[in-house]
């Protein structure tokens, strides 16, 4: 038997609203600029990862920018539940997932780069805003929605959320601290190649610890959807999108530019076989949480 109790919608914070709608054009923007090659164009020129001299690494940079954008739809995803949600705890962990990108950005993605100064101007303000409005706002204590179950259900849906937080987990560490072996991984086809030119390898390798940070914060929002998959509806709703978005885009987007490209065959990348079945297990999870009414 579930019991469920709603509260009236406590008054929220304006600046956080704010931040969000910001949060949320920053990603859209940032979603079509790595995921559509004349944009990452502009892209790599713009954050100064300039592309390697060899036509297939140059080409490799690109995609690995198409696996930037899939990341990006799903914190975009994020941030459009925190905008419009009026449920303060899921605002508060969405908020705080999204704002780890930029001070992880400065600790790994810029830090390959010898921290350039526009890149690096842009992140520090970003994440001062961000941490500095966290710090001074706080949203109401009062929590819009509470779900008291217990039941089969309720165990599978707390396994299956940490389940997908962990395989995020894994993946972002992966990301940030070993990003030329995912290199390898992403592009099994083109190992001699990076072997012969591993110098040309820097963009590259900070496209993908920027990926990584981006599977930090879905990972860290994901890992607050398991600790509250019981509660809070709005975390469940966001986090099932979300994953949908980046599982599917993920599939679509690399996979799609790695084919294109004749001679490669790298359509079997392992980085790619893990969001298979996270994105049946997300749908499956969708189709029957929307037909007993939990999303």
């Amino acid at each position: 038997m579930t019991t469920t109790v709603t509260l009236s919608a406590p008054q929220l914070s304006r600046v956080r609203t704010f931040l969000f709608g910001g949060l949320a054009l920053v990603w859209f923007g940032e979603m079509l600029f790595t995921g559509v090659q004349p944009f990452a164009e502009t892209w790599t020129r713009l954050w100064k990862m300039y592309a390697p001299d060899n036509p297939q690494l140059a080409a490799a940079l690109y995609i690995t920018h198409a696996f930037e954008a899939p990341l990006k739809a799903a914190l975009l995803v994020l941030a459009l539940f925190g905008l419009l949600s009026r449920n303060p705890s899921a605002r508060t962990a969405l908020f705080v997932s999204m704002s780890l990108v930029p001070p992880i950005n400065i600790a790994f993605h810029f830090r390959a780069q010898g921290f350039p100064l526009s890149a690096m101007t842009i992140a520090t303000v970003l994440s001062s805003i961000l941490w500095v409005s966290f710090l001074l706002i706080r949203e109401p204590a009062q929590q819009a929605e509470r779900s008291e179950t217990t039941g089969p259900w309720e165990m599978f849906q707390y396994a299956w959320f940490a389940l997908s937080a962990t395989v995020l987990t894994f993946l972002a560490s992966l990301f940030l601290f070993a990003p030329n072996t995912v290199l390898y991984w992403e592009f099994p086809c083109l190992s001699g190649v990076f072997d012969a030119h591993q110098g040309e390898l820097a963009s590259l390798s900070v496209s993908t610890l920027a990926a990584g940070s981006h599977l930090t914060a879905l990972a860290t929002a994901t890992w607050f959807a398991t600790a509250h998959s019981r509660s809070n509806r709005t975390l469940r709703q966001a986090i099932t999108i979300a994953s949908i978005a980046y599982a599917g885009l993920v599939c679509l987007l690399p996979l799609r530019q790695i084919v294109s490209h004749a001679g490669w065959n790298c359509s079997t990348s392992p980085v790619l076989i893990p969001f298979v079945p996270l994105l049946v297990g997300w749908v499956i999870y969708a189709a029957v949480g929307r037909a007993r009414g939990d999303l």
